[in-house]
């Protein structure tokens, strides 16, 4: 099943880490699929690129949230509708105990998608 959201702002921390995303609004993501770490394709400007796509809970705050982090990709996509589809689970939400390891298995998420 492909979705289509806009991209919007968000707090930016992915982009600190090393590991930009793209932010979505979680519609009815979340009445599809469970809160877990994916593999997933989006279709940019008429060409496909994989991506890991996390959707769960918001870091220190209430909500969820749904971003992407584009392998092989660099450039700015506020505001545009895009296109995504989940391919296969990498794993389950977890805590971290600092943001370095946050990092680090993030590193390791992006190494299951290809």
């Amino acid at each position: 099943m492909w979705y289509r959201r806009k991209v919007q702002v968000g707090k930016k921390l992915g982009r600190k880490l090393g590991y930009p995303t793209l932010n979505f609004n979680v519609g009815s993501f979340g009445d599809h699929h469970h809160p877990s770490v994916y593999a997933c394709q989006l279709k940019i400007n008429g060409k496909l690129y994989k991506g890991a796509l996390f959707f769960g809970p918001k870091l220190k705050k209430r909500g969820r949230v749904l971003e992407i982090h584009v392998l092989n990709f660099s450039g700015d996509l506020y505001g545009q509708f895009l296109s995504f589809k989940v391919e296969h689970i990498i794993r389950q939400p977890m805590a971290f105990a600092s943001l370095e390891e946050l990092k680090n298995q993030i590193r390791m998420d992006i190494e299951n998608v290809v």
